[in-house]
């Protein structure tokens, strides 16, 4: 893993904090939200139906007319003094009832603001504004009763009651007031509005605020997230640059000593001939600067160095010519070398990566394959995408882990014999140049082949990576 891909680990665990948290804290708040909303419409219909139950009245009743709210007040208490001792003894004993930690359904409402206790409060009379309107079977108006409220009229509390009866719900919000629409027992139907502006201000309140705060927790979580994850993939960054620098300088610096072998070896021959320590020198020789070739090319492949820009390009005529320049190389190894390319298929890659990824295929078809066994290049194209495909005959493929074959130095024969001049390096970086393209690239075995398949998906990515779109253009 390079700095890029721990950057990009970076971006995506800061995606995924952020998005937890916000789909979290929203959860949490639309159920506060809902809840708050449905305990006050709870309240709200237990009020109305109480209303509705007496008929538009509440406490004693309607003010006579010209009786102020005072003298309503002093009748309440005159009448509350004349209850008999009997209706005390009814009250308090559900009023212990009431006081009994057993029952616990009405401790849990009046908790929450509902429930039956709120009609035996003293302020429940005082506290209600409501106004309400009693019709007849045919719609004519019977009782306006706005005694309990100062800002309608009776003319404005029948608007408001036809409107009411007018509306296809029941029970809803109309111009600030709850509403409900029922039928009474003697016939005819009543209409009651309750006030409600403070309740509906009140949830709405709450709503705001939840959003409000979900949205700065989020932001403030993201730069926290931020801050933090920098923090923690520093030094991971730093190790990583740190041996993809020694890789790169290690190479080079090999490179030296290497070339002054190589010389002195080819002097050696040329002045005492060849013999067989001096050609076992110059295949280490050979051997070594191929795989300092290619640790380099898998830093670069890591981290991305290719500037070559990413294009549209005919993947079929560059397979083709891949192909062709591994013929000669495949006869003299005594093995055929076939193809099945379909026509003009095109993609967004870089032609040299293409050439790259076939060309560590092939190397490894020809040094793997049976004696006298068959090679095969196949290139399908389907819809958006496309499928590039090298097998090769390898018979004792049977029981091979094939989940290890893109392991960095990894080989088949743990002795690591060197008679074939692998080095375990070029599946890897074969699996590297597919990823900077979001392809998937998969190994397996089946009738004496072992198969190497990369799959690339849809579109042209931006920012530079590329990706693979492959079409069979028409002719």
């Amino acid at each position: 893993m390079n700095s890029n891909k721990i950057e990009k680990l970076q971006k995506k665990f800061m995606l995924v904090a952020g998005l937890s948290f916000f789909i979290v804290m929203l959860l949490m708040g639309g159920l506060m939200y809902l809840s708050s909303l449905l305990t006050t419409q709870r309240e709200v219909r237990m009020v109305m139906n109480y209303l509705i139950e007496n008929d538009g009245d509440l406490g004693t009743g309607m003010r006579k007319s010209g009786e102020t709210l005072q003298e309503e007040l002093e009748d309440e208490a005159s009448q509350d003094k004349e209850q008999t001792d009997e209706d005390k003894e009814e009250t308090s004993e559900i009023d212990d009832s009431k006081k009994d930690p057993s029952v616990t359904e009405d401790s849990w409402h009046k908790y929450f603001g509902v429930g039956s206790w709120m009609y035996n409060s003293a302020e429940f009379p005082y506290s209600t504004r409501y106004f309400a309107v009693i019709f007849s079977d045919s719609d004519e108006v019977k009782a306006v009763k706005t005694n309990h409220i100062a800002g309608v009229e009776p003319e404005e509390a029948e608007k408001y009651a036809r409107a009411a009866m007018e509306r296809r719900l029941k029970f809803g919000i109309y111009d600030g007031y709850y509403y409900q629409v029922a039928e009474r027992e003697e016939g005819g139907t009543i209409v009651v509005y309750l006030e409600s502006l403070r309740q509906i201000d009140s949830v709405n309140r709450l709503l705001y605020t939840a959003l409000t705060l979900i949205g700065i927790g989020s932001i403030v979580t993201l730069f926290l997230v931020r801050f933090f994850s920098k923090q923690m993939v520093k030094k991971e960054m730093e190790s990583m640059e740190l041996q993809n620098r020694f890789m790169t300088n290690a190479s080079h610096e090999l490179k030296t000593p290497l070339a002054v072998i190589k010389a002195n070896t080819e002097v050696e021959q040329m002045l005492n001939g060849e013999n067989e320590w001096n050609q076992s020198t110059m295949r280490q020789v050979e051997r070594m600067t191929g795989l300092i070739q290619n640790l380099i090319r898998i830093v670069r492949a890591e981290e991305q160095e290719n500037t070559e820009p990413v294009q549209r390009i005919d993947a079929s005529a560059i397979i083709t010519d891949t192909v062709k320049t591994f013929e000669p190389l495949a006869s003299q190894e005594g093995k055929q070398l076939d193809q099945e390319i379909d026509a003009s298929v095109s993609c967004f890659m870089r032609e040299s990566d293409l050439r790259q990824l076939l060309s560590l295929f092939l190397d490894n078809a020809i040094k793997y394959c049976d004696e006298k066994g068959r090679i095969f290049v196949s290139l399908k194209a389907k819809g958006k995408n496309m499928k590039l495909s090298v097998s090769n005959s390898y018979a004792e493929g049977e029981k091979t882990d094939y989940s290890r074959f893109f392991e960095r130095f990894y080989r088949k024969d743990e002795s690591h014999n060197i008679e074939k001049g692998g080095y375990g390096i070029g599946l890897s970086i074969a699996e590297s140049i597919v990823k900077q393209y979001h392809g998937s690239i998969m190994a397996n075995w089946k009738d004496g082949e072992i198969f190497f398949h990369c799959q690339f998906h849809n579109g042209k990515k931006t920012g530079g990576e590329g990706g693979f779109a492959g079409e069979r253009r028409s002719k």
